[in-house]
């Protein structure tokens, strides 16, 4: 360490820390206000930190030299792989200032830092290595001393579970290293599970869980009209099966594991029966193999997509029968006498749009022909100016359909072109329906009798799922493309997703309740349709479906449910996509402003009861609150902070059971805070500025359990959103420090007045327009103390070019409150969020050049109050469910 004592301005570092699994330290230079540290783990870069720490009287009172009142300290969690019981040179470099970086005299670049200091660093008394070599698990175990005993190896399978212990076998001294004292192993890996974990004395192996690595091997031997047949294995684990891809024109078509024994190729490889698994296969083609066209297969590795010895083989089977149409001349058929009438009273209008669709249409009303039942309907086919054979495919097939054409001399939207169909529906419901959907089963039937015996549904739709490919064989292989629509957070906003397989917490094969559904398939009754308002003509083909089930769902009291239970398919994207002029994608942009303007508030302020809820409507994600803790000194024991927190959390999930705990020790990531809502902070220390992957409605509430003075003098002490104390005695003391209510945890309330599952924090941005002279600073304290103090959560935000947010995180906020101290508001306002109350604030009675200036905004002289707010936010969600 490099001495500074108080008044010298030599730069200084302290040595090396580590407690709890944290490193830490403290550091000084001249003329710096905040000095930066590196930090390096076996000479390679970890991380560079600014140190913002006050000093702790106890170690000041420690160190060998006295402590300038400017020295900062640094505090930095330390990774997983430090703590595998090997020793590691942890290395702190104090930075050079930015300003003496550059080259020296000769040219070079110069030393970027000042100070270094160097430490060993190991976690207990022991360390070693497993690797898995020819059907065994063999390794080292060393020793910082003799052990007396010598300890036993403990085996457990991968999930923790005890099997046996196997002795060490001691070295000698001599072959040994240096301080060290060895001991190894060889374990037959026969009856053992693979991969297997291994510990000595709590301390688990590097290498650890151990498994061989995979040696495949396999061959597509054969292939004829009866059979594929090959084999395939992994030679280090011959008993257990492998997964396998049969690839067709180089598509999936389908998934297998070997079904046959292959007893010649043990013998080959000298092999017991038992020793190998079912190795080989023996699969029927598909029938897309017998079409008389060439096709390349392939047989791969499921895992890692390598193929078999055999595979990309080109075969052709002849095709063995003729069809009707190829040994019939082609004769030109007489059309039909008449076309179907459209009927006067059919049940379900079926309301269809298309632009240049006549590929798809064609599939659409085929697979119609061969799944649907229910013959009491009408086709509504609105053409936007198609350029195809579209219009002469629907005259073609109004001889085998009631179908009704609305020809359009334009491309006009989907919203427009609906409600046009809709007014000429004569069914009682109405079916909108893609042109380029398929129907896969006779889902009609069953969709109609859903509205008719639940008059509390108001709209239906079902599973799609989404294929480029319109080979029917590929509908075996298409993802989920909707089970219904949900929302999640993106870019400050709530927006809609259409929910698939990959969510566990979906009901893949039943009817859910959503709300939302795509109008790629959505049927409702048209009185129904009418009440709610009919689609909202200022969307372009883009979220007029969602607005309108939502609208619907609010206006008239209904559900909105997807049947899951029933399929059809969507080749996706033809519908959206299809042949629309450049200019036009321009207005699909705007779709995005004026969903955010009919709902975007509303979202906010309801994600959160859903969220809070677990009522899966809005969202399925869990309510998910991680808790800041440190890393115990061994495995087998605890720190005061976890322990505290493993009470905190308990009593957490007494009153909310749907929640999800989880805890961040500093070996996993300490500011990773990756899909959390809440994060409670217990550790003074933790810098809430170094959060990554953080959600904008992220929460953070501080916890203060001790070190009452050290929490107070930290930088981020008043960013919090709100404090938790640990006894009556703490929030006395911190309460004169804050803005906002500071409350004692409880078994009954452990975690305050911000949880409220019947309302929302409400979280406001404070916006500086202009740089504040020092006069106006009481105002705005002023402002924060009396917003706070009524339960807001408030932060700052600036749009002045080049500085940055009182926090530097990006945030959700429901309002957003621009302050303006000048005489008269500038001409550029900030754009204001279509999905927030935006309040200009000019206590000095500013004047507004003109009023367009201000659009968006709503002008006030009155400082705001929380009251007030809320009763806006009333005002603006009363208005949201009306379309144009």
């Amino acid at each position: 360490m490099m001495p500074s004592p108080k008044g010298n301005k030599e730069p200084y570092l302290s040595p090396i820390i580590v407690q709890n699994g944290l490193l830490r330290g403290y550091a000084f230079v001249s003329d710096t206000e905040l000095p930066q540290v590196a930090v390096l783990i076996n000479n390679k870069p970890l991380t560079r930190v600014f140190c913002k720490l006050p000093v702790p009287k106890s170690y000041q009172k420690n160190a060998a030299h006295k402590f300038d009142d400017r020295a900062r300290g640094f505090l930095i969690p330390l990774p997983a792989q430090v703590f595998d019981g090997a020793p590691h040179e942890l290395t702190i470099r104090l930075c050079l200032p930015r300003q003496f970086t550059g080259k020296s005299a000769t040219g070079k670049p110069k030393q970027d830092w000042l100070i270094e200091n160097k430490s060993i660093f190991q976690s207990g008394d022991r360390h070693g290595r497993v690797n898995y070599v020819d059907h065994h698990f063999q390794g080292w175990v060393a020793f910082n001393q003799r052990p007396i005993p010598l300890p036993q190896l403990t085996l457990c399978d991968q999930q923790g579970n005890y099997l046996k212990e196997i002795p060490l076998v001691p070295l000698p001294v001599a072959t040994g290293q240096p301080g060290k004292y060895l001991a190894n192993f060889r374990i037959p890996s026969k009856h053992l599970p693979i991969p297997l974990r291994i510990h000595c004395g709590g301390t688990e192996l590097i290498g650890s869980p151990c498994e061989p690595a995979k040696k495949r091997a396999g061959l597509l031997e054969t292939f004829d009209k009866k059979a594929i047949r090959g084999w395939a294995f992994d030679m280090n684990k011959p008993a257990d099966p492998v997964e396998l891809t049969l690839k067709i024109d180089n598509k999936i078509f389908s998934f297998f594991r070997p079904n046959i024994r292959r007893f010649d190729i043990g013998r080959y490889l000298k092999l017991a029966d038992e020793e190998l698994g079912i190795i080989g296969f023996q699969i029927t083609p598909p029938e897309i193999l017998f079409d008389g066209k060439p096709h390349r297969i392939s047989v791969e590795f499921t895992d890692s997509g390598h193929p078999l010895r055999g595979s990309n083989q080109l075969v052709q089977i002849p095709k063995n029968y003729l069809t009707l149409d190829e040994i019939t001349p082609h004769v030109k058929l007489a059309p039909r006498s008449a076309k179907i009438a459209r009927p006067k009273a059919p049940l379900v209008s079926v309301i269809i749009l298309n632009r240049n669709g006549e590929l798809p249409l064609a599939s659409l009303f085929e697979s119609w022909k061969a799944k649907n039942s229910l013959t009491n309907i009408e086709f509504i086919v609105v053409d936007h100016a198609s350029e195809d054979e579209s219009l002469k495919l629907l005259s073609q097939w109004q001889y085998q359909l009631p179908l009704h054409t609305i020809p359009l001399p334009l491309n006009d939207s989907f919203s427009a072109s609906c409600n046009r169909a809709a007014a000429e529906a004569r069914g009682r419901f109405l079916l909108f329906l893609n042109n380029d959907i398929v129907w896969l089963q006779d889902a009609l039937p069953p969709l109609v009798d859903s509205l008719e015996k639940d008059p509390k549904i108001g709209a239906l739709g079902l599973k799609l799922l989404k294929s480029t490919d319109d080979h029917e064989q590929a509908f075996m292989q298409a993802p989920v493309q909707h089970l219904g629509v949900r929302f999640k957070l993106s870019n400050g906003a709530y927006w809609p997703y259409e929910a698939t397989s990959d969510d566990k917490n979906e009901a893949e094969y039943s009817a859910q309740e959503v709300p939302a559904v795509t109008a790629a398939a959505m049927l409702c009754r048209k009185a129904d349709f009418f009440r709610a308002g009919q689609f909202d003509t200022r969307y372009f083909y883009g979220f007029e479906d969602v607005e309108f089930c939502l609208r619907l769902s609010h206006k008239l009291n209904q559900k909105i449910v997807c049947r899951n239970d029933l399929v059809a398919l969507h080749y996706h994207g033809h519908t959206r996509l299809s042949g629309r002029a450049v200019d036009i994608f321009d207005r699909l942009m705007n779709n995005a402003n004026i969903l955010q303007k009919q709902v975007g508030l509303w979202l906010k302020r309801n994600y959160w009861t859903s969220l809070f809820s677990n009522d899966k409507n809005l969202t399925t994600e869990k309510l998910t609150i991680g808790f800041i803790i440190d890393e115990a000194p061994t495995k087998d024991s605890t720190t005061p902070l976890s322990t505290d927190a493993s009470k905190l959390a308990r009593q957490v999930l007494r009153n909310y059971p749907q929640t999800r705990v989880v805890f961040l020790p500093p070996s996993r990531g300490w500011y990773n805070v990756r899909n959390l809502h809440v994060l409670i902070v217990g550790h003074p220390e933790y810098d809430i500025d170094n959060l990554t992957a953080h959600r904008e409605d992220l929460i953070t509430l501080a916890w203060i359990r001790d070190n009452s003075d050290l929490w107070c003098q930290l930088p981020w002490w008043s960013q919090f959103d709100g404090y938790l104390a640990a006894s009556s005695a703490i929030v006395t003391q911190l309460a004169p420090t804050l803005a906002c209510p500071i409350v004692k945890t409880s078994a009954a309330s452990p975690l305050g007045p911000l949880f409220n599952p019947r309302l929302a924090p409400l979280r406001i941005a404070l916006l500086l327009l202009s740089k504040l002279a020092p006069r106006h600073n009481p105002f705005i304290d002023e402002l924060q103390r009396s917003l706070k103090a009524d339960g807001a959560i408030v932060w700052q935000e600036s749009s002045i070019s080049g500085e940055n947010s009182e926090s530097g995180l990006k945030r959700l906020a429901d309002v957003q409150i621009a302050v303006h101290f000048n005489k008269h508001i500038p001409k550029n306002l900030p754009v204001p969020q279509f999905h927030s109350l935006n309040i200009l604030w000019a206590p000095h009675g500013s004047k507004i050049p003109h009023p367009d200036h201000a659009q968006g905004w709503v002008v006030i002289n009155a400082m705001p109050q929380v009251k007030w707010l809320h009763t806006e936010i009333e005002k603006a969600l009363g208005n949201t469910f009306h379309s144009s």
